[in-house]
């Protein structure tokens, strides 16, 4: 049985979000699907331990940067998009 898990989205994500082709968004819109419907997002993606977040890659350019907080059952979205803006590095 799936986890209800509820959504937020950063400001700098949905910043992020609107400056996708769209293309790039449906690849991100189903990866927030898939995430959401998991029991555990956080096997779903790599664990970034300098930014206590996890990444889910779609392809090589695109990463999605997200926390699930498993007392809450939120999913918060923090920031997508290629290497360097989604960790803020090139």
């Amino acid at each position: 049985m799936s986890n209800l898990w509820e959504i937020e989205r950063t400001n700098q994500f949905k910043k992020q979000y609107k400056k996708l082709d769209p293309d790039s968004q449906k690849r991100v819109d189903d990866a927030i699907t898939e995430l959401v419907l998991s029991n555990n997002p956080a096997q779903l993606g790599e664990y970034k331990k300098y930014m206590k977040v996890f990444a889910y890659e779609m392809g090589k350019r695109l990463r999605l940067i997200y926390y699930p907080n498993f007392e809450t059952n939120i999913l918060l979205f923090i920031r997508v998009g290629c290497h360097k803006d989604a960790y803020g590095t090139d």
